[in-house]
């Protein structure tokens, strides 16, 4: 039986899980719990509503696509920087397709709610989108934050048609086409 301590992890990686698959507004306390195997009472120990939750899960989301771009910064050019993000997708392509973007999807749900989630809606994407811009500008691209724009929807789109269709060859020929279209600027 895992540890008394450990049941707020527990809660979070439930909660990103099924808000994943399930969606925010779809996901209740109760699910949560029951996936986590800790008592609903003990959910408020930790935390107050279900928005909390999901801000913990939008800063964990953040910090693992922090992490991921640092893991491609390490690379000497930008151009090499930016083909580093593209293998992501082809590492993950079957929970694309089953489940979406683990940034999209929760992006888009949260844009359409009111407050603290609503602005955590963009963080999501402006990481990404923001390193992106660095590395175009670091290739003196004039239109850098275009072509950021650019790179970053078609991997969004990717990631909506493949898991639209259940068809992860979509991740592989958008992956092929746009590591050309990098390999071209």
């Amino acid at each position: 039986m895992p540890r008394t301590s450990d049941k707020r992890e527990r809660l979070l990686r439930s909660a990103d899980r099924l808000i994943l698959s399930q969606g925010f507004r779809q996901t209740t306390l109760a699910d949560i719990a029951e996936d986590s195997d800790v008592p609903l009472g003990n959910v408020y120990y930790y935390f107050k509503t279900k928005e909390d939750i999901c801000k913990s899960i939008v800063e964990t989301r953040i910090e693992s696509m922090q992490a991921l771009l640092k893991k491609c910064s390490e690379a000497d050019a930008p151009r090499t920087r930016l083909l580093a993000l593209l293998d992501y997708p082809l590492t993950v392509r079957n929970e694309l397709t089953d489940t979406g973007c683990p940034l999209g999807t929760l992006s888009y749900e949260l844009s359409r709610s009111e407050g603290v989630l609503s602005q955590s809606s963009a963080q999501l994407i402006e990481v990404v989108l923001d390193w992106a811009r660095q590395q175009f500008q670091a290739m003196d691209k004039p239109d850098a934050d275009e072509l950021a724009l650019q790179l970053i929807s078609t991997l969004q789109g990717m990631s909506l048609v493949a898991n639209a269709t259940g068809d992860p060859s979509v991740v592989d020929k958008v992956v092929s086409r746009t590591r050309s279209w990098l390999e071209s600027l």
